[in-house]
């Protein structure tokens, strides 16, 4: 069989949103609605430092904060969707390839981001009608505080952290396929995610150990070209080697198993 088709890709995508369409629409009320009840806890029931109502700061952050989260852990809801084994039989005896069906559940978070992006706005317009409605002079938008936010950050510093986005940007992805492998290693379809969070912990106290050193000295975040590069391509060979152990390992999944897929 071919490994990938895109009319074939289509109908399983359409398979898909059908299927996992109550998922979709839950997911979407759920941060609609924690988003507007945070929103409206931390605008009414708390205030700012100078004592004043109006408290957006950590409406913005915790808005942030779950765009963050669902880029990065997205493929840890890859069988989010799938409610027991009955659902992963079925997955398994549809008409197309494994790299078909692999690409579809990877393609989970992607369709959510979105949604929790829409539920956001909802949110933000409910909290500013509701703050209307009950006479609140200091009622605002979150998204101007996030869009303020951005603009007063200064860029960073190329001169003491030349590589510091693009490491940032590395580490991403890396944690990324750290969790497409977690999803699609660990049997627990709900909370892989922390156990894949586990595991990157883990590797950072091992990462901090083998690289400390018994000295006084600051840790100087400078360094040199040629290690930058190294380490640069040590971090794209381990993503691209996670992502192809998750293919491998979904591609020999088991619907009857203990702990983890081998």
């Amino acid at each position: 069989m071919i490994q990938f088709s895109f009319h074939r890709f289509k109908k399983l995508a359409c398979w898909s949103l059908v299927n996992d369409k109550r998922y979709y629409v839950k997911s979407f009320l759920q941060v609609m609605v924690i988003l507007l009840l945070m929103f409206l806890f931390f605008t009414i029931l708390t205030r700012t430092n100078m004592g004043q109502q109006g408290n957006y700061g950590p409406c913005a952050f915790i808005a942030n904060a779950i765009i963050i989260v669902t880029i990065v852990m997205g493929p840890a809801f890859m069988f989010y969707s799938m409610e027991g084994k009955h659902d992963q039989q079925r997955l398994m005896m549809l008409p197309a390839s494994n790299f078909e069906k692999y690409l579809m559940r990877y393609s989970t978070w992607m369709i959510l981001l979105p949604l929790y992006i829409v539920a956001f706005f909802a949110a933000d317009l409910l909290q500013y009608i509701i703050h209307g409605v009950m006479g609140h002079d200091y009622a605002m938008f979150v998204t101007s505080v996030i869009v303020k936010f951005f603009n007063e950050v200064p860029l960073a510093n190329t001169e003491s952290s030349p590589h510091l986005l693009d490491s940032t940007a590395l580490v991403v992805v890396w944690s990324h396929s750290i969790y497409a492998l977690g999803a699609t290693f660990f049997r627990s379809r709900k909370f892989n995610w922390i156990m894949t969070t586990v595991v990157i912990i883990l590797i950072g106290i091992l990462a901090n150990w083998l690289t400390r050193e018994d000295s006084d000295q600051p840790f100087d975040w400078k360094v040199s070209e040629l290690n930058y590069r190294i380490g640069v391509v040590i971090y794209i060979c381990w993503t691209l080697l996670n992502f192809w152990l998750s293919y491998r390992l979904f591609c020999r999944n088991q619907v009857i198993g203990k702990y983890v897929n081998l």
